[in-house]
């Protein structure tokens, strides 16, 4: 019989993702903190839909999350070195400055080891670190490759991220298959194993 897993990280998570938006919110351009709101709504969906009940356990899905991070790097470099900031106060000609050290120290340096790290728990099924495959796949890879497509269009012409933007767009639709598909495997497992006598090692947070 599967028992139902512990609230505490989903509960956890929530605040952390809660408090986030409300960050962003009130610091960055509006049309930037919608962005990352839509994302964090996003990745905790997919997160509580598919692999909260059901960590991953494939060393392939946590690699190629991996690279998708790494990709993730060097698509904030084209960003940084276009001034990504200045350019969308300067798109929506925003009241709120967005200096390029806070995006360095939040976005680079702050996300880049949260996205290792997770990297490192996920292998351990710690259940939180699942929540940055998902954020990655449908937020940062995903919806943010689809907005740095619409920021040109608005601009009419070259905005910084967008010659990465594709690979997002690759990168993420890879990984939400192998999610889902890891998904779907873990079940089918699940249902096809026979009762154990004793309960077995639960997954961690």
């Amino acid at each position: 019989m599967n028992k139902r897993p512990e609230p505490y990280s989903a509960t956890v998570m929530a605040i952390l993702a809660v408090a986030f938006c409300g960050w962003a919110l009130r610091t960055l351009p509006l049309q930037g903190a919608a962005v990352l709101v839509a994302a964090s709504a996003l990745g905790y969906s997919g997160w509580i839909a598919f692999s909260y009940a059901r960590p991953v356990r494939s060393r392939r899905v946590i690699a190629v999350y991996l690279c998708a991070v790494g990709f993730q790097l060097i698509h904030m470099a084209e960003e940084y070195t276009g001034r990504f900031p200045h350019e969308i106060v300067e798109l929506f000609d925003s009241p709120r400055d967005w200096p390029e050290r806070e995006f360095l120290l939040v976005f680079v340096f702050g996300f880049g080891a949260l996205y290792f790290f997770a990297g490192a728990g996920a292998l351990y099924q710690v259940r939180i670190a699942n929540f940055f495959l998902w954020w990655y796949a449908l937020g940062a890879g995903l919806l943010n490759g689809i907005a740095h497509f619409v920021f040109p269009v608005i601009k009419g012409g070259y905005f910084p991220g967008l010659y990465t933007a594709g690979g997002h767009l690759v990168m993420s639709a890879l990984l939400i298959y192998l999610l889902i598909r890891e998904n779907r495997e873990i079940r089918a497992a699940a249902r096809n194993a026979p009762a154990p006598a004793v309960s077995g090692h639960q997954p961690l947070l």
